[in-house]
């Protein structure tokens, strides 16, 4: 937008506000500078803009998307464009939904999210990642109900954007911003807390799902997609059911904010029965980023029917690889901001890259900081295991932790584990406040 005015001042000078910020801007009228700045957008931000002639005060009426205005600026001498900036929300909670979720953990299987999993099941996209279960009773019945749907036009758009190189972000984009779209009636539409779950090559608040929503709704309606998950609502109860016996969110949860002084208001698990993997974790929240009045976490992993098959594993140890899938996902929110603070010292620490993660490794973990965090990360789980489970099981679960990371290109694990295990086990302090004492220790690891 063009404020439809000018901005005057006498004395060369422009002053610029927001709520939450710490101080004002004071800024020159310049015709060889523009004036760019922006501020995270929430409900309630504005701008204020004055000088020592005119006040003006833009509010963020676009929320939860992004707003942009340009103000002329005119002093006695110079001229110049002032460029204001709300910055899109990934999210939009309102008060009902802190009142309902605020302190809780959820596990669900929403049927959009479910429709994208079968989308992509029959196409390529799968097939290209990898990632979806063979033989199970719920596959021989979807292969049933969809094998007529398997050339819609949608599935043909999707086989051709999986045979690019990219096939990740359009596996992703699609899966994930799905989160995104309800079923009002028979009708998706874009209406649920989430705005943008997944930032994928479509350049578009919804993503890919929201870019090929009328192809998705056509073959909903064609395929009668709604019937098959209506059908299917009591074996996904009964997944839901055992994904929460397996996952004990709220002991990790706790235990994890005694160790860090980082705190989430919600989480929300997110799972379908045709997921094998690739798992990932997104946040949200309302309000400013620095201080937000609710957070909630949102992770997108697979269902417990695999470990569930294996008749070696106790109800224990299927307990505890089931709570690593979730945990590794939820820690990043409480190791990532601590990481933050020793950033340097990080970057010194693992200047070596190949010494700690291998050429495909440092693929998906391209700085010292995020190849650390995923050390880290991995770590903390096997502290929590630990510190909650027998000797012998939690040796067991570790030694599988140990065995995952190497074959994914983690070459130190095993001795980054056992140093911060060492440490923690003769000292009284958290996680937290040990920091820089575990990486003065990992400067042994050659």
């Amino acid at each position: 937008m063009m404020y439809p005015d000018t901005l005057r001042s006498s004395n060369d000078s422009v002053y610029i506000h927001s709520p939450k910020w710490d101080k004002e801007l004071r800024l020159g009228i310049s015709k060889d500078e523009t004036i760019n700045w922006g501020t995270n957008g929430y409900k309630g931000v504005y701008f204020e803009i004055w000088t020592d002639l005119d006040t003006i005060k833009i509010p963020h009426v676009n929320y939860p998307f992004e707003q942009l205005i340009k103000i002329p600026l005119v002093s006695s001498t110079d001229t110049t464009l002032c460029i204001l900036r709300f910055q899109a929300s990934t999210s939009n909670f309102d008060d009902n939904y802190i009142v309902n979720n605020k302190g809780k953990a959820s596990f669900e299987i929403p049927e959009a999210y479910e429709l994208a999993n079968i989308i992509l099941y029959l196409s390529e996209c799968s097939k290209k990642t990898n990632n979806y279960p063979e033989n199970t009773a719920y596959v021989k019945n979807l292969a049933e109900h969809f094998s007529a749907f398997k050339n819609h036009k949608l599935i043909q758009i999707l086989n051709q954007q999986c045979s690019k190189s990219d096939y990740w972000d359009t596996y992703y984009g699609f899966r994930e911003n799905s989160m995104a779209f309800k079923f009002v009636e028979e009708y998706l539409t874009y209406d649920t807390p989430y705005k943008q779950v997944y930032w994928d090559n479509s350049e578009i608040m919804g993503g890919q799902f929201r870019n090929m929503l009328y192809l998705i709704q056509d073959f909903a309606d064609l395929s009668n997609f709604r019937g098959f998950y209506n059908n299917n609502l009591e074996y996904y109860e009964r997944l839901k059911e055992r994904e929460a016996e397996l996952m004990p969110i709220h002991r990790m949860w706790k235990w994890l904010e005694q160790e860090f002084p980082q705190r989430m208001d919600s989480y929300k698990i997110i799972f379908s029965p045709l997921i094998e993997g690739s798992h990932s974790t997104q946040k949200f929240q309302k309000g400013f980023f620095r201080d937000p009045e609710f957070q909630e976490c949102v992770m997108f992993v697979n269902a417990t029917e695999n470990i569930d098959s294996n008749p070696d594993y106790s109800e224990k140890i299927k307990e505890g690889l089931m709570s690593g899938i979730v945990f590794t996902e939820i820690d990043h929110n409480y190791v990532n901001p601590t990481s933050d603070e020793y950033v340097q010292k990080i970057k010194s620490l693992f200047h070596n890259k190949d010494l700690w993660a291998t050429k495909d490794a440092q693929h998906n973990y391209k700085s010292e900081y995020a190849i650390f965090n995923e050390y880290m990360t991995h770590a903390v789980f096997c502290h929590y295991i630990l510190e909650n489970y027998s000797k012998d099981i939690a040796k067991t679960i570790i030694d599988k932790r140990i065995s995952l990371m190497e074959r994914r290109g983690f070459s130190k694990f095993k001795v980054f584990n056992e140093k911060l295990q060492n440490h923690m086990k003769n000292t009284s302090r958290t996680l937290y406040d040990s920091y820089d004492d575990i990486l003065n220790v990992m400067k042994s690891i050659k």
